[in-house]
């Protein structure tokens, strides 16, 4: 008899809901729809009717109080309809979809998988375990389930949405984009559908496109908060973000479930730091600590938070700085740090927990601070941050981004001068290394993110792009880039007839002293906002920094870094405009030779 583990349904109502590790974006979701009970009577041997009759009305009675908001008594609904047949499918998936509806995800799925075992020909079953998977990562798996379902039930709109969404997460976007065209074909009225094919296209890094399926999704169903969401994703792509604030504040009016509204607010927040509006924008932005959202770090720690909006709190106190986002975010939040400590003053003390591998130059930039490492650990697929003994008698602390919210709530509070202190010594040491590739000038150059996922490919270009700005002559190229760098240097090669020089004795991932100092000691280094791109320009690195789109956030509605003074930006008009930038980067750095 399939059956799955013992369930303790007490101790699981009261677990916290176990946190998604993928946003599963635009799926159609289950925790409003009812399992058809009648259906499975058909499937039920006859002399268990009996036995059926009494769980079928336990399982309505489970999915009406569900329906109503009473997720714990529907759970215990379900629950006492699979105490009477524990060997039935349908008892197995009413209480999977009460344990989905409280989080529960992983003990969901076990009787789910125990309710396709027993009936693998129930379609909706496959919908189920398909978005669990999906919602906890496993692609592969949701992936294999979704397509069972469409194969079972080819005109299940709900199977081809699902399909759709997951083949997107994947990279499989031509697949995506076969099956919900051919599902949009058969039911041309459907808004989720469109909505479902615009965000396959705007993944794949076609927003003009993509936006002609949002708006026909908007012209089907006004008030579709997911794609009103989607269309204000689709203007700060183009550089309008003015544009995409209406369309924020229509989707608030609609989001599915709380990750999906926290999602929503910390989107607006960016929209109105693209569009200048700093001051509503950093308040704003405490969305993205929310716990709902998918992304957000979550920090254990013991002192009071400390929420930007009055410094004058902090003088003579002890505050403890936090690392938070990633490792280039950390190093552009310490923008902030003199302010925090002029604001302490004498008698205050300012605890800075960054990344462990930034604590030597840290420490250096920040001399009269207490310089320490955060510490982070994965629980069930979130961040959890600590700051261990720092915040040992410490009076306040807060995330490295919220003291924007008190210091820079206009352009003019931006500093004009850099803020961290790369190694003198070791300046003087890589600038000897990098005279012996040549007489040029010395570029150092970065085109990726170590983190390259279908999301974040999009905001980067291709290496082919780079191709105006390598072939000019009387540079000597050195390459920043950490990770795999091995084809792309052998294409400047090989293609474009350029030798991509390589620092010796440095480790451009782990040795971010040296990648400060390096970077900083470059004539100029040109690539995207990254890690090694922020330690450059932080230290006083002269940094040309290259823009998918015009409305990038940091550039806070303007047309250049304000974090760091000595910088320049480029970009081209609309979205992934690479040839347009490349072009001017590549006249600049001529005319930077010429002078």
């Amino acid at each position: 008899m399939q059956q799955a583990s013992k369930l303790d349904l007490e101790a699981e109502i009261s677990a916290e809901a176990e946190v998604e590790k993928n946003e599963a974006r635009d799926s159609a979701q289950i925790g409003k729809q009812a399992v058809r009970v009648d259906a499975h009577v058909e499937r039920v041997p006859a002399d268990r009717r009996r036995v059926f009759q009494k769980v079928a009305a336990l399982a309505k009675r489970a999915m009406k109080s569900s329906a109503e908001g009473d997720n714990v008594g529907a759970a215990r609904l379900a629950h006492k309809a699979y105490l009477l047949a524990p060997d039935m499918a349908l008892t197995n998936h009413v209480l999977g979809l009460m344990l989905y509806n409280l989080g529960r995800l992983s003990r969901a799925l076990d009787f789910f998988e125990v309710a396709w075992k027993i009936d693998p020909s129930d379609a909706e079953i496959y919908q189920k375990l398909g978005l669990v998977a999906w919602k906890l990562n496993m692609l592969e798996a949701a992936e294999k389930f979704y397509r069972l379902q469409y194969k079972l039930a080819p005109a299940a709109v709900d199977a081809a949405i699902n399909l759709g969404g997951v083949l997107r997460d994947a990279g499989k976007f031509e697949e995506a984009i076969e099956i919900l065209r051919t599902a949009i074909y058969a039911h041309q009225d459907d808004y989720e559908l469109w909505n479902s094919m615009g965000t396959v296209l705007s993944d794949k890094g076609e927003p003009e496109e993509a936006r002609t399926f949002y708006l026909e999704a908007l012209r089907l169903k006004p008030d579709y908060g997911r794609a009103h969401n989607n269309m204000a994703n689709i203007h700060e792509l183009l550089g309008q973000p003015l544009l995409a604030l209406p369309h924020y504040d229509e989707a608030l009016k609609d989001p599915a479930d709380a990750m999906e509204e926290a999602t929503m607010r910390h989107g607006r927040s960016m929209a109105l730091l693209s569009a200048g509006r700093l001051a509503e924008g950093w308040a704003a932005g405490e969305s993205r600590l929310d716990p709902n959202r998918a992304q957000a770090t979550l920090f254990t720690m013991k002192a009071p938070y400390w929420d930007g909006t009055d410094p004058g709190k902090l003088r003579g106190k002890t505050l403890v700085l936090v690392g938070e986002q990633g490792l280039g975010d950390e190093v552009l939040f310490m923008n902030t740090v003199p302010d925090l400590l002029e604001a302490l003053g004498p008698d205050g003390e300012l605890r800075i927990a960054c990344e462990q591998r930034l604590r030597s130059l840290v420490k250096r930039s920040f001399p009269t601070a207490v310089v320490g490492n955060h510490l982070s650990a994965t629980i069930e697929g979130r961040d959890v941050r600590v700051a261990l003994k720092l915040e040992d008698g410490a009076d306040f602390w807060t995330p490295m981004a919220t003291p924007l919210r008190a210091f820079r709530n206009d352009i003019a509070d931006f500093p004009d001068t850099h803020f961290l202190v790369a190694d003198p010594d070791l300046q003087s040491s890589y600038r000897q290394q990098m005279d012996g590739f040549g007489d040029g000038l010395k570029v150092g150059i970065l085109w990726k993110s170590l983190k390259m996922d279908v999301k974040r490919s999009k905001f980067f270009s291709s290496f082919d792009a780079w191709a105006p700005v390598l072939k000019t002559s009387g540079v000597d190229f050195i390459n920043l880039q950490y990770g795999e760098v091995d084809e792309e240097l052998a294409v400047a090669r090989d293609r474009f007839g350029v030798n991509i020089h390589q620092p010796q004795g440095l480790d451009l991932k782990l040795d971010l002293d040296g990648v400060a100092a390096y970077a900083s000691a470059c004539d100029l280094v040109i690539g995207p906002m990254n890690a090694t791109s922020n330690l450059a320009a932080a230290c006083g690195g002269k940094v040309w920094f290259v823009h998918s789109r015009s409305s990038a956030w940091t550039l806070l509605g303007t047309r250049h870094q304000h974090w760091y003074p000595q910088s320049r930006s480029y970009f081209g008009t609309g979205f992934q405009d690479w040839s347009n930038t490349m072009d001017q980067v590549a006249k600049a750095l001529s005319q930077e030779l010429a002078s």
